[in-house]
């Protein structure tokens, strides 16, 4: 599972770096993620979803993969259309979900 906090600057920017820090500093030594208080580490920043579903795919050959978005119709439908041609590629299926609130 990924969590991924998008107000953040992007990664490696330098000032989203104390929270980075924080963030790993904590998980590593209590296991728990500091925004969410589960053991799924949040990333901070707008994620890469072709090499996000890329890695997924590779990892998880011939699996279905949930994914699940909650927010801007647009981007809804950008990652749905790159799950979409994930799946016309691969082995690897991604069922996407969107949340309306």
């Amino acid at each position: 599972m990924h969590n991924y906090l998008t107000s953040v600057y992007e990664e490696g920017d330098a000032r989203s770096a104390l929270i980075t820090m924080v963030q790993a500093l904590n998980h590593a030594k209590n296991g728990v993620d500091i925004v969410s208080g589960t053991r799924v580490r949040t990333h901070f920043a707008r994620p890469k979803w072709n090499k996000v579903l890329s890695k997924l795919s590779s990892k998880h050959c011939n699996a279905r993969i949930g994914v699940f978005y909650c927010g801007a119709p647009m981007l809804a439908k950008e990652l749905s259309k790159i799950c979409y041609e994930f799946n016309q590629q691969g082995s690897t299926k991604f069922e996407f979900h969107r949340e309306h609130f």
